[in-house]
């Protein structure tokens, strides 16, 4: 009796014993965390993963949609972790049907992609690569100008890194977290219109029009000359049927010049409609001075 109560008083010891001791996570024989496989779902294709209960990934993995259109590539001993921080338990990724609005200055080009769960993070940031269809690009969009964005929060941003590989049509980019994710292209930039040729019409041909004329005596090496182009330029687009505007080079029309007791340049003269002269001016004139001017004449 004796020996049966000292050895079932051992045995609660050990007991008690091992029952302190701290929990520590589930290691394989090797001592590492021990491992899970990690399901992840593209459209029409499922895949599992290596990774360990910390959420890190084992090995390097390529994974693609059963038509190619999207894929992921992660790098080994990248963390995958929900946006609480805990080790992520699956990706699922499809097609979203309801398509947001795209950005003003860009157009969707294809399917938007719904990376769930939202919020998921990734570290280092992983390589997502999606398909586009050339033919889908708009007249003028080259495929240089596609980029992969990502829409959250009811707004679209623009994922700052790309490759674009024209010959696959597919770009790729990195990223660091699940949201909704899509390729974009660039609206092309409105061509500006024809600056004017304010050489093409002599000063002749402007002076019997029947309408008013502003003409500028000067030359193409002359500093304030150069200045007053644009200026002149602008007035022409901004009057173009109310008012010629009309450039003179003193070295092509030298008698135009000595006419008109042309002394130094630039010199501008204003005419009315019947080819009179109204007033002139000497140097650069600053375009408000210059419509003051014309409002004087009751040009609007």
């Amino acid at each position: 009796m004796q020996k049966c109560a000292l050895a079932g008083a051992l045995l609660s010891i050990c007991l008690l014993t091992v029952g302190c001791q701290p929990t520590r996570s589930p290691e394989s024989n090797t001592g590492e965390p021990a491992t899970y496989q990690m399901e992840i779902d593209l459209p029409g294709a499922r895949h599992e993963v290596l990774v360990d209960v910390q959420g890190r990934l084992k090995t390097n993995v390529e994974l693609s949609s059963a038509d190619g259109a999207i894929s992921l590539s992660i790098d080994a001993d990248t963390m995958l972790l929900d946006k609480d921080g805990k080790p992520l338990e699956f990706v699922h990724i499809e097609s979203d049907p309801t398509l947001p609005l795209p950005p003003e200055d860009a157009y969707i080009v294809g399917t938007v992609y719904d990376l769930t769960p939202h919020g998921a993070n990734f570290n280092p940031p992983l390589k997502l690569t999606i398909s586009y269809d050339p033919e889908e690009l708009p007249e003028g969009v080259r495929e240089s100008d596609v980029y992969i964005a990502c829409y959250e929060d009811s707004q679209w941003d623009m994922v700052r890194y790309k490759q674009v590989d024209t010959e696959n049509h597919r770009v790729a980019t990195r990223i660091d977290h699940f949201a909704k994710y899509a390729v974009l292209a660039l609206k092309p930039s409105p061509k500006p219109p024809p600056k004017p040729d304010l050489t093409s019409i002599s000063l002749e041909q402007a002076l019997s029009s029947g309408k008013p004329t502003l003409a500028e005596f000067g030359r193409g090496t002359c500093i304030p000359c150069k200045e007053m182009k644009p200026i002149l330029e602008n007035l022409a687009v901004e009057y173009q049927d109310r008012l010629n505007v009309s450039i003179v080079s003193v070295d092509e029309y030298r008698d135009l010049t000595n006419y008109y007791r042309i002394m130094a340049i630039p010199t501008q003269i204003f005419f009315d409609s019947s080819g009179k002269e109204i007033t002139r001016h000497i140097g650069f004139w600053p375009k408000e001075e210059i419509i003051a001017q014309l409002q004087k004449m009751e040009i609007d």
